[in-house]
Order: structure tokens, then C-alpha cells, then sequence
């Protein structure tokens, strides 16, 4: 994780004051976002979990988005979607403060 930093700071002797500006960004490198099985599990609790699913097929990836639940065999939802669906979600669950952000993305995906 690198980190860049940028402070503003106005200081005013006569009035006794500082005010200070930080603004931090963060850049997190997540690797191995889809598990063995071509699953990236955003979402998983006791019943079940949520995410994307990677298939190949005749060399090529196919990615759909899945929801299952653990004690039934099979998916309650699989639907295909493209690349940037994929992008899509893993971008919103990192930006999600109850998600990725807070520390709970699936499978080694938290940012720290």
C-alpha cells in the first residue's frame, strides 16, 4: 500500500490559530481476487455468499455474477455479465464503508 499525502496549512499568529488541511490518498494492491475455483467472493456469510464466478471456456474467460446459498447445489442466481461488471463491482464493495472499506471484502481482499 503506498500512501500520498497532501497538507494545506494556513497559520494566523495575530488570532493564535492554525488550520490544517490533510488529504491522504491510497493506493491498495489486491492480488488474487478469484480464488482456485474462479470464485471472487465478495460477500459470504454462514448461509451462503455473493460475487462472480470465472469460467473458461475454449480459452477464454466468461465471468458471470452468482449468489448461492451453501445448503442447496445450486446457484440461486448465475447470470453472465462482462469484464466491466466485474470492475464495477469490486470497485463499488472497496467504496462500500459496510464492505471492502470497513475491512470485511472476502478472501484476503480487505484493504488494510
Amino acid at each position: 500500500m503506498s500512501v500520498d499525502r497532501r497538507t494545506d496549512l494556513e497559520v494566523d499568529l495575530d488570532d493564535n490559530r492554525a488550520v490544517a488541511t490533510v488529504v491522504e490518498k491510497r493506493t491498495i494492491e489486491i492480488g488474487d481476487l478469484f480464488n482456485d475455483a474462479g470464485e471472487l467472493r465478495l460477500w459470504e456469510d454462514s448461509a451462503g455468499w455473493s460475487g462472480y464466478l470465472r469460467e473458461v471456456v475454449d480459452g477464454e474467460p466468461r465471468y458471470f455474477s452468482v449468489n448461492t446459498r451453501f445448503d442447496e447445489d445450486s446457484w440461486i442466481d448465475k447470470l453472465r455479465c462482462g469484464e466491466q461488471a466485474v470492475r464495477d463491482g469490486v470497485q463499488k464493495h472497496i467504496e462500500d464503508p459496510k464492505a471492502g472499506n470497513a475491512g470485511t471484502f472476502v478472501r484476503r481482499c480487505s484493504p488494510p
